[in-house]
């Protein structure tokens, strides 16, 4: 998956996101996908495989076929991206 292919997944799920919410963390990427911190990075990884993975397994009708196909491939590369310079 490509940086921008990946921002724009990501974006996609902002949609369902409020403030509070521990998916905000989704919000924290510019463009080129890069995480902020390694906080950030954690935090992502852990929305998506506590939340996102799990929605999409329990409800796969509601979902693209090949949504978990791509959040896997968002999860390596987010678990790979260097981090945004500062």
């Amino acid at each position: 998956m490509e940086a921008r292919d990946a921002w724009l997944y990501a974006a996609t799920w902002g949609s369902y996101i409020t403030g509070g919410d521990p998916g905000a963390c989704m919000y924290g990427f510019s463009e080129d996908c890069r995480p902020q911190s390694e906080d950030h990075r954690q935090r992502v990884i852990a929305w998506v495989e506590s939340d996102c993975r799990p929605c999409v397994i329990q409800r796969p009708d509601d979902y693209d076929e090949d949504e978990l196909e791509q959040l896997d491939e968002f999860l390596e590369y987010i678990k790979q991206a260097e981090l945004r310079p500062a």
